[in-house]
């Protein structure tokens, strides 16, 4: 820590009309914490400044994440660590190419059961049916 005080100007820099590029090389900061889509995450978990979690991620109650989280793993713990993937590679691949969440709310409408069915394959004959027509 560089700075002589622990009050956190970078975060209130526009209530002080500073400009925030001269003040937060004195703050310790990683970087943005980016969250995927369709994540979970835990009561009272703890992401760290500059972490990455993965589309569909499971982050467990009271988890401290200090590194990236890969797509579709479930993590948990002090320091959180990988417990397991909830799916295949296989899937995991497909769900991925997919993107479900980029679809028209009315196409996740039409797939809503097959999505919280876990019908990958519906999904998978939805998805090649709709490219085609594009």
């Amino acid at each position: 820590m560089k700075s002589l005080s622990t009050y956190t100007f970078p975060i209130f820099f526009e209530e002080w009309d500073l400009d925030v590029k001269n003040i937060t090389s004195a703050w310790d900061n990683k970087g943005d914490i980016i969250i995927g889509n369709d994540v979970w995450i835990g009561y009272e978990a703890v992401i760290l400044s500059g972490v990455k979690i993965g589309d569909g991620a499971v982050i467990g109650t009271r988890a401290v994440v200090t590194k990236d989280v890969p797509p579709y793993t479930i993590v948990g713990g002090v320091p959180a660590r990988p417990i397991r993937k909830r799916f295949s590679d296989d899937i995991i691949s497909e769900l991925l190419r997919i993107q479900w969440w980029n679809w028209p709310a009315d196409r996740i409408r039409r797939n809503i059961a097959d999505i919280q069915s876990g019908n990958i394959d519906a999904l998978k004959s939805f998805d090649s049916m709709v490219c085609k027509k594009i």
